[in-house]
């Protein structure tokens, strides 16, 4: 089924184009690692050739933006002087479409008032966070970086401006990002439990730093890959279940769902696991019961079949996964169980300490929390606390945060479809133990359910 719909879809030209450039800019970014100033040349002329189409075509542009948000992974792939080629991109079109609202004296379309006035607020809060965090001489590049995907917010202002219309390119998109993403850590999962790699050797760092993912060994040569992208996965696999409620026997949209839950179960976060689950029982909600309970167990049965067959698979023969569907599913409830638990709960002394200290302004953005490592018995500091919401309250303290939550919720709100709003309060459980709120790629979700209903507005 999958290998029939993907023969269908290499058929399309676009996707052809969009699949071999998802694949070169991992390839030739993984091959050129130890040639620095090639990917720089590479990055200089990927960003000369967008600042280009700024000029001429800005409406062009932003389709190209919105393919390179999607496509790029979390953008660390090419860099130009130290700067990703993401930022620059970002940049070059903020710059180009302030100057042309200037130049051509048009309008910016704002937002609903209530979302309009609740961003407003949030602002104010995040650049008190901002300031708050240089202040209290937290690191710089840590305070920018943690600004940075807060103010991906601000892409609402183009979007709303462009998006009058969905476009047929963004649907070949998505499809090569679930096609591209549940092949890459289908190949990655293979070449180490395999053998073919193994841990700390090239790519590995290369996957690590510069694809900003995760590999980890879980035992039996079954590995965990992760990467930031797959958070979009969560409300991918919610849409698709609700439109196979209405039809279920659509072949492509079962292919899609199952490459879906493919990069989902190889990435083994148990709280996409959790969000998911929370998801699904809000498309329950005036939805078919029979239909949905159809799909929900299908989507389970399927989803249990692929680990149980690569857990199989990567033993060779020697176990089907269950001890470790059963250490990882204790640990949400016992986090001490595994090691990532352990080192969630070694940081929530001096997170508690930060709250206490600043509870309704925070520490601001950037604040570091210091543990004790479980292996090295010596204290650590990270910004990544591991704990969603004990981060936002930390930096942006407790009226930062309810100004950020009321922002999503809004949005929630008035959001047309109960697809896309199941997959944007999943987000909200995800958030309890990764930055799911306020994570690149989380941030932009809720962009595009303000798009979406600012679309529905416009047209009724």
């Amino acid at each position: 089924m999958v290998l029939g719909y993907c023969y269908h879809l290499i058929m399309n030209r676009y996707f052809r184009w969009l699949f071999t450039f998802y694949i070169l800019v991992r390839t030739v970014s993984f091959f050129l690692i130890n040639f620095p100033i090639a990917r720089e040349v590479i990055a200089a002329i990927l960003i000369g050739t967008f600042a280009y189409f700024c000029i001429k075509n800005i409406s062009f542009a932003w389709k190209l933006l919105a393919i390179e948000l999607l496509l790029d992974g979390a953008g660390h792939f090419f860099e130009l002087h130290s700067l990703l080629m993401r930022t620059w991109v970002l940049g070059i079109f903020a710059a180009v479409w302030g100057w042309h609202k200037i130049r051509t004296r048009t309008k910016i379309i704002l937002p609903q008032k209530k979302i309009l006035v609740t961003l407003g607020i949030f602002g104010a809060f995040l650049l008190w966070a901002i300031v708050n965090g240089f202040a209290r001489g937290n690191a710089p590049h840590f305070i920018i970086q943690d600004a940075i995907l807060y103010l991906f917010v601000l892409i609402i202002f183009p979007a709303l401006e462009m998006e009058t219309n969905w476009q047929p390119l963004y649907d070949v998109a998505i499809k090569v990002f679930i096609i591209g993403s549940a092949l890459f850590s289908t190949l990655t999962f293979a070449l180490y439990s395999t053998g073919q790699l193994i841990l700390q050797d090239s790519y590995y760092h290369w996957f690590r730093d510069v694809a900003a993912g995760k590999i980890t060994d879980l035992g039996l040569h079954f590995f965990r890959i992760v990467n930031a992208e797959h958070l979009l996965f969560v409300p991918i696999i919610l849409v698709f279940m609700y439109s196979l409620m209405k039809k279920t026997r659509d072949k492509k949209l079962w292919a899609l769902l199952m490459c879906s839950l493919i990069v989902v179960i190889l990435n083994f976060t148990r709280i996409y696991f959790l969000g998911l689950a929370v998801g699904a029982f809000v498309l329950l909600w005036n939805a078919p019961w029979r239909a949905w309970l159809s799909v929900s167990s299908l989507t389970l049965i399927i989803s249990a079949l692929i680990f149980f067959s690569a857990h199989g698979i990567a033993s060779r023969g020697q176990s089907f996964g269950l001890e470790l569907l059963g250490v990882r599913v204790t640990g949400i409830t016992t986090p001490q169980t595994d090691m990532s638990g352990v080192i969630r709960m070694a940081m929530l002394p001096d997170i508690y300490r930060h709250i206490k200290a600043r509870p309704l302004l925070g520490s601001g953005l950037g604040t570091e929390v210091t543990y004790l490592d479980p292996l090295t018995h010596t204290n650590k500091s990270r910004t990544q606390f591991d704990w969603g919401y004990f981060e936002m309250i930390t930096e942006l303290g407790a009226l930062g945060t309810a100004a950020y939550i009321a922002l999503l919720t809004l949005i929630i709100y008035n959001c047309p479809r109960r697809d896309l709003a199941a997959g944007a309060i999943a987000l909200f459980v995800i958030n309890i133990t990764t930055p799911a709120l306020f994570q690149g790629f989380g941030v932009l979700y809720f962009v595009f359910l303000a798009t979406c209903a600012q679309i529905k507005i416009s047209r009724s």
